[in-house]
């Protein structure tokens, strides 16, 4: 004897199935940027962008004869600010 399968159970399935799908869909283009005739990778970019903008706050710190706390963590965390704000804005 063969079983149906209720409506519930197929459109689970249905879902099931086409969730890679649209969760693929992400991947189609690489945010690349040409530069003389050769890509290079967005975040690339961003990351000079991050160390150019961070060596530009300390500069500015230390004109203002600021000492932060712990340098270390302090500017670590404004390289991966100002790159991940590069990212968002420009991305």
């Amino acid at each position: 004897m063969q079983k149906s399968k209720s409506r519930i159970v197929t459109q689970v399935e249905k879902i099931f199935w086409l969730t890679p799908a649209i969760l693929l869909t992400g991947c189609t283009l690489s945010p690349a940027i040409p530069v003389i005739g050769a890509y290079y990778p967005g975040w690339l970019f961003c990351i000079i962008m991050g160390v150019l903008l961070t060596l530009l706050t300390r500069r500015l710190i230390t004109y203002r004869n600021i000492r932060p706390g712990f340098p270390a963590i302090v500017y670590t965390s404004l390289f991966i600010l100002y790159s991940m704000l590069f990212w968002l804005v420009f991305f």
